[in-house]
Order: structure tokens, then sequence, then C-alpha cells
């Protein structure tokens, strides 16, 4: 098929070898790139009960087929393993220059085995692969590292790199690519760091073909121009993700002080507003007309972001609502290569437990100096930081507070809170690596512009279900979140790569088939069960005051949702997908007997 290479690159970090195998184009044509074709090969190559800290746990990198082609968005990579941080199935994904690079040199994904019995720097270019030591780059952070790379290396190599918090195994670390990009959520970092790996670079030179040129290149163009380049994706441009943030504050949404209130204070000194005062430019990843991300200077400090979720869980959650502060902390973070959801989460939960007297974790409200200082201790393990760097579920635990930790099967929530949109509470049971919000937009429909009531949980699971499949064909795609496209431009493209046309249904199923991929993994993988902090859906966890107050899901309403789901789903009643939902998807693969 073009579009793709046809090749996978294999490096056996234990052996020091490496080696080019065919990619499987009957997975290609099932599961199409990305996250359904990263699921396919994740079922086949960890083994069942593999501890997601060995270095028998695979790392890969696989690309989506118009990486490299131009089609806007789609120079996203995902990264993928067995979790770390939670066990589940892992997808993890960074945009950037990365996925075109790597197409260039050849291929459409790389696969780490074992580990490096030294610190590894992994060098492709096109067809020569070495294994270089990375003693001289050990201990360095992700601005310094990707510098001296290209320096190094050659000036336009690209890479996957890891932070001194993947150095240090921190269970959130993550992996950067361009500085700022992060494949944020999981622990790939970590994974890397435990294979004694510090960065993957790569250069290519190579192309990608694409069959009739003439007519996928008219096609492209004409659907940048009727369904990109319109009013309905202009807020990316213009604002980027800074633009949710009154909007989930005022519908009584926002974790604020450890998840204790659903307003903040202090948002007008940390939303889109107050950082456009200080945006100096507006940039993009290769091949994207969109150009979300948003360059700020305030002093000395210099860099991209906050987005959304770090001022969610950073600033509100953290009790910050002081804008230079929440940037430097985003900065820390970036450079440490740690995400910004699990430290802002942490960081609230350690201040919330001091407030309280529960443990002196040295942080407190209003104190800018020690909140600002943490990312750097928790990334290297120092003082309280190695005391941070459990994570909130093991934290909270340690001093007897469990019910103070906000996160689904160990992975820290994001920024919406179930009490002002309930539609997420079975968003977040039910994803499938942990607590996520990118896999189903149900607050979409509930609080960001819909018209769905975000007060009850009637309907919500048909809505997340269809959700969380549509998102899954973005994401085999790999198209970005933020190009708000339909099934229908979807389709005109993949016709190219099909060279037939496409229906809705049959789409739909790629990105059911792939839901249903990660369920058989953990569920292979005994993956805790589906349910929520008991905070989330209690009566006496409901907020006293604010547009969610005295708001309250009810275990038993939740529950009921959770059934519901499973039965539309065609699972059973423990959530494990029937033999008859396999066979009408059409997946190849079945739990071992």
């Amino acid at each position: 098929m073009d579009f793709y290479q046809g090749r996978i690159l294999r490096v056996d970090l234990s052996e020091s070898t490496t080696a080019v195998e065919p990619l499987r184009m009957d997975w290609a044509e099932l599961y199409v790139g990305g996250k359904g074709l990263l699921f396919r090969y994740l079922l086949d190559e960890v083994a069942p009960g593999l501890d997601p800290w060995s270095p028998d746990n695979p790392l890969m990198f696989f690309t989506g087929p118009f990486a490299g082609t131009g089609v806007s968005t789609c120079s996203r990579l995902v990264v993928g393993c067995k979790s770390p941080q939670t066990g589940t199935i892992l997808d993890s994904y960074v945009g950037g220059s990365i996925g075109p690079e790597i197409k260039f040199a050849g291929y459409d994904a790389i696969i780490l085995t074992g580990q490096a019995a030294e610190p590894t720097l992994v060098w492709v270019k096109d067809d020569v692969v070495e294994l270089r030591s990375a003693a001289p780059y050990m201990g360095m952070k992700i601005g310094e590292l990707e510098s001296t790379l290209r320096r190094d290396l050659d000036p336009r190599m690209k890479a996957l790199s890891n932070g001194p918090a993947g150095e240090n195994h921190l269970p959130w670390a993550c992996l950067s690519t361009d500085q700022a990009h992060k494949a944020g959520r999981g622990g790939a970092g970590a994974l890397m760091g435990l294979k004694n790996v510090k960065a993957v670079a790569v250069r290519g030179t190579g192309a990608v073909t694409v069959g009739d040129a003439r007519a996928f290149l008219a096609d492209m163009y004409r659907i940048q121009g009727e369904y990109l380049l319109t009013p309905a994706n202009m807020w990316a441009h213009e604002e980027g993700t800074l633009a949710l943030v009154d909007m989930v504050d005022v519908a009584g949404a926002m974790p604020t002080r450890n998840w204790s209130q659903g307003q903040f204070d202090g948002i007008d000194q940390i939303n889109s507003a107050a950082f456009q005062k200080v945006r100096l430019k507006k940039r993009a990843c290769t091949q994207c007309a969109i150009g979300c991300r948003n360059f700020h200077v305030i002093g000395d400090a210099h860099g991209e972001g906050p987005e959304f979720e770090t001022v969610a869980l950073c600033g509100a959650n953290c009790g910050v609502g002081d804008t230079e502060a929440l940037f430097r902390f985003n900065l820390a973070c970036d450079d440490l290569g740690m995400d910004t959801i699990s430290t802002g989460a942490v960081v609230g939960l350690a201040t919330d437990m001091t407030e309280k007297g529960i443990a002196d974790c040295g942080l407190r409200y209003g104190d800018h100096e020690a909140y600002i200082a943490a990312p750097e201790l928790i990334a290297r393990r120092q003082g309280i930081g190695a005391e941070l760097a459990l994570g909130a579920r093991a934290l909270a635990s340690q001093y007897g507070v469990p019910e103070l930790a906000m996160e689904v099967k160990n992975l820290e929530l994001p920024g919406y809170d179930p009490r002002g949109t309930f539609g997420m509470s079975i968003a977040y049971s039910t994803a499938d690596r942990g607590g996520c919000h990118q896999r189903s937009y149900v607050q979409a429909d509930e609080i960001l512009g819909g018209d769905l009531p975000p007060d009850t949980m009637a309907g919500k699971a048909a809505v997340n279900i269809h959700w969380q499949n549509f998102t899954s064909v973005k994401y085999s795609g790999i198209w970005c979140e933020f190009w708000a496209l339909e099934l229908e431009e979807m389709r005109q493209l993949l016709r190219h790569v099909y060279r037939r046309d496409l229906s809705d249904s049959e789409l739909m199923r790629v990105g059911e088939r792939a839901w249903n991929l990660a369920r058989l993994f953990n569920v292979r993988e005994s993956v805790e069960p589906d349910d929520l902090p008991r905070k989330l859906y209690a009566e006496d966890g409901a907020f006293a005051a604010g547009p969610s107050a005295g708001r309250a899901i009810g275990e038993a309403r939740f529950r009921a949702a959770l059934l519901e789901y499973y039965d539309l789903r065609g699972w059973d009643a423990a959530g494990v997908p029937s033999e008859r939902k396999l066979d009408e998807l059409g997946i190849d693969w079945r739990p071992e007997a």
C-alpha cells in the first residue's frame, strides 16, 4: 500500500543489534496505523502478566499513514508500551516533527526491546543505525540535550528525548521532541530510562509515496481550505486550549485546591486573557496549518505553554493564581521531561496534606518559591521530592488518606471535575490507559457548547461509546484533537490509502476495533476494575458552593450507567468483550485458553 514504508526498525538493546522487518500489511488494512496498529503489535509482543518495569517491556513508536505527506496535524507520533505507571495498555501522542522524520528515514515504526548495558543513544540516519554511548548526555535537561544532539549529530535531526525525570524512573516521565512537545501520560519516559536510553535521534532523507499524487494533493488542499481553515477551528489558532479555562471554571468543573472546589478565585490571572498579555508569537507542528502553540515571555523565562490541562492541574488545583509562577512551573516540567497533569496533581495533593496538618510536604498555598522548586525535587527524587515521586495514590495511602488522591487506575485525573460534567465519570472510569480526558469528549456536549445536561447520567453511556470509537479512528490516522474534522473528511483522505471509498460505518469499526483491542489487553493483564475516587460520586463529596454545588452523581447511578455502557459495547457484566463482538469486528486475536 502507498503511504506506508512497509518497514519496522527493531532495536535489541540487550544484544546491541538492529534489524529491519516487514510491516504487517494485513494488520495495517484492519487497524490503519497509530493507535490501532500499535495496539495490535502490543498484544502480540507484551507477554501476559509481564511486569511493566521489566526490560522485556517493549517500547514502540508508531507513525500514522499521513505522516510526511502534508496532511494537516498528521505529523503526530504515538508512543506505546505496557504503562509503568498504570499497568494498562498505553498510547501517548506527541506532535512536532519526529513522525515525518521516521517516515523519511524509511520506517513506519521503531521498536525498542531489552535493556542497554550502558547509557545509550540510538542514532538512525536512513538505513544506518548506530548504538552510541550516551554518557556525555546523561543528566541533561531537554533543551540542552536537543541542542547538543543537533551539534553532535546533524543540525536537521529530530529526537525523542528523555530528561532527568526519565533517567530517575519517575512513573510519569515524558518523552519529548522539539523541546516543548511531549508524549505526556503513562510513563513512557520511565521505561526508556529503565532501558538505559537517553534519546532516539532520527534523520531521514527519503520520501513518502502517495499513489496518484495529483489527486491526493488536490483533495488535501481542498479539505484544508473547506474543513480546516474555518471558523470552527480558529479557536485553536487564536487562543489554543487556554480558551477552555473560563468555560470549565464557569461550569463549576475546574479542579481547585486538590479537587475541593469547582471554581478558582484566581482564574483571571491564569486564563487565556492573562497569557495573551505575555504571548510573543504563535508556533505550529510540522505539516499543520492551525498553529495552536503559544510562545510566551515573562522576564527571563520564555517558552511554549501552558496548555489548559496544565493551567487546571498546576494552577487552580495547586491554588496558584499567578501567571509567572505557573509559567515557570510549566517550563520546569517541560525541561525535566515530566507530565504536568500528574505533577500538578501530586503537588496539589501535597499542598492540601500540608495545609490539613497530615504531613509537612514543604508546600503551602501562596508559597510560589517552594511550588516552582517542586518539579526539580520530584524529577531528581531529592528531599520531599522522593516522597512526591511515589505519585498521588501511593503518597496519599502512605499517610492514611487515600481518599485525597484523585486518580483512576493510578493515573492522576485531568482538568474536568465530573461533579460539574457527569459524563466524564464514565469517560474516566472506562478510559483504556486510566483516568484520561482524551478518549471521550463528552464534556464538549455537556459544558463546552453542547446541549446535554451536565447533571444527569441519562444517555451518557452511549455518548461516551460514540466518542471513544470516534477518537480511536482519529488516533489511528493520526489526526490531532484540535482539528474538529468529521468522518466525511477522514473518508476523503483515507480513500487514497485504500484506493477505494470507505463508509462511515467502516471507519467507526476501525475505532471500535482499536478500543476492543485495548480492552482485551487490559482484561488479560487483570487491570483493576472501572471505578472512580469515591469522593467524586458520593453524596458527601458534593461541592458546597458554585455552579455545580450540591450535585452528586451517586454511586448507584454511576454503576447503573457503567453496566449500561458494558451492555451497549457488547461486553459482559464484568466488562469483557464477547466472542460475538470480536467476530463482528473481525478482530484476529484471542486470549490464550
